[in-house]
């Protein structure tokens, strides 16, 4: 892949995602925005990826949204409509894959930064990271996803708190809301999500696909709806590989040895 504002590497079964425009505080333009979808996509399609991170180079995640790149549409909607949509898709991608995503989040999260941070089912936050949504400050509404991912992560008053009072959340005040999985010492977090990820990798990689399938439906779907698909998926798991190999080293007492199949 020719990408020029995203790093991506492959390290054993993790493929590893960063924002890569540190000179820029690794701002949301046009060309990020493909990368980044290219880079989703890349990890969602190899079946040797087992897990993923997503992090950032440089002192800090995301400013957001590359305002001056944006200043320069002027009126001109659809410019800002594409890198949107093609920003909105690729995290889709990362937050429906059928593997374990671990964000690291290194500085501040800003604007479109925050719901960058979000795709994560494990999010590792730098002590010294700071969250500020940000988007009203600058005239403008949210998006990446915000709307849909806060309310569910910490409730519609708090999500309304960082909408309309743009306030600014330490890293400790974004474990303690439910935005980051928890804290690691400053300047770790992508050493710890990738760290987090291998361990991931090694785990039984369709049953974590079964829970974050079932994880995404279960605010649409009524009790009986969500636990018919729990029935579906762990008989599906158990008749599986990995659900066979699972039993048997628990029962026998040794390590199991997954290879992420049904």
């Amino acid at each position: 892949m020719d990408l020029t504002h995203v790093d991506y590497q492959r390290d054993d079964s993790l493929a590893i995602i960063c924002l890569n425009r540190p000179e820029a505080g690794n701002t949301l333009s046009r060309q990020m925005a493909l990368d980044i979808l290219a880079a989703a996509t890349a990890a969602r399609d190899d079946e040797a990826v087992r897990a993923v991170v997503f992090s950032a180079r440089g002192p800090m995640f995301s400013f957001g949204g590359d305002l001056k790149e944006f200043q320069l549409f002027g009126t001109d909607t659809e410019k800002l409509a594409t890198i949107a949509d093609r920003w909105h898709e690729a995290q889709h991608i990362l937050l429906t894959m059928p593997k374990p995503v671990v964000v690291g989040v290194n500085g501040i999260a800003a604007g479109g930064g925050v719901p960058m941070t979000l795709v994560g089912d494990i999010v590792l936050v730098d002590e010294t990271a700071r969250y500020r949504l940000a988007y009203t400050a600058a005239g403008l509404s949210p998006d990446g996803g915000s709307t849909w991912l806060l309310p569910r992560l910490i409730g519609l008053r708090r999500t309304q708190e960082l909408i309309f009072e743009n306030r600014e959340l330490s890293a400790a005040e974004a474990v303690d809301w439910g935005l980051a999985t928890r804290t690691v010492p400053e300047g770790a977090a992508l050493e710890a999500a990738v760290k987090a990820a291998h361990t991931l990798a090694r785990g039984a990689t369709q049953a974590y696909a079964s829970a974050r399938r079932m994880l995404q439906a279960s605010f649409e779907n009524g009790f009986i709806t969500q636990t018919n698909i729990e029935t579906v998926e762990i008989a599906a798991n158990l008749a599986g590989q990995d659900g066979q190999e699972g039993i048997d080293a628990f029962i026998n007492k040794r390590v199991p040895q997954f290879r992420g199949m049904h």
